[in-house]
């Protein structure tokens, strides 16, 4: 599971990115730290590992600014992960990645989120990022206003 956080552009530095991590990650003395600009939410993500998972969460994050209802909901179903991205209106409440090899446990943090936030299922759509399977956007659909691919 890739490692990350998000920090305002207003005080971030390359040279502080590993420090920051690392206070939120647990991190080798070697491990390369890297990082992407979000303008969509005056951020930078701060990441270690692997590109292709960071651009994943960083697009994801572009999408979500990009929708126009109030609230706004991402989901991306990893190998081994659920990636959640919560917004309302321009704020960002959540950007988090969660261990889920399975579609029911991927649900159990999708719903926790919303209940944290207190955003009501029945008027939310939610928006998948990459692949579902039919089998937990059948399952959603019961609970949320509508389910949609991105």
């Amino acid at each position: 599971m890739l490692k990350y956080t998000l920090i305002p552009e207003g005080y971030f530095s390359q040279e502080s990115a590993w420090n920051l991590l690392s206070q939120v990650a647990v991190l080798e003395k070697s491990t390369p730290v890297k990082s992407l600009e979000l303008p969509c939410y005056k951020a930078v993500l701060v990441y270690a590992g692997d590109d292709a998972p960071a651009r994943c969460i960083a697009d994801m994050l572009a999408a979500t600014a990009a929708l126009d209802r109030y609230n706004k909901v991402v989901v991306h179903l990893g190998e081994d992960a659920v990636d959640i991205v919560v917004a309302a209106g321009d704020r960002l409440l959540l950007c988090n990645s969660f261990p889920a090899r399975d579609e029911v446990t991927a649900q159990y943090f999708l719903f926790a989120a919303l209940r944290q936030f207190q955003i009501n299922p029945e008027l939310t759509r939610v928006h998948f990022f990459g692949e579902a399977g039919d089998a937990i956007k059948s399952d959603l659909f019961r609970h949320f206003a509508s389910v949609e691919m991105l």
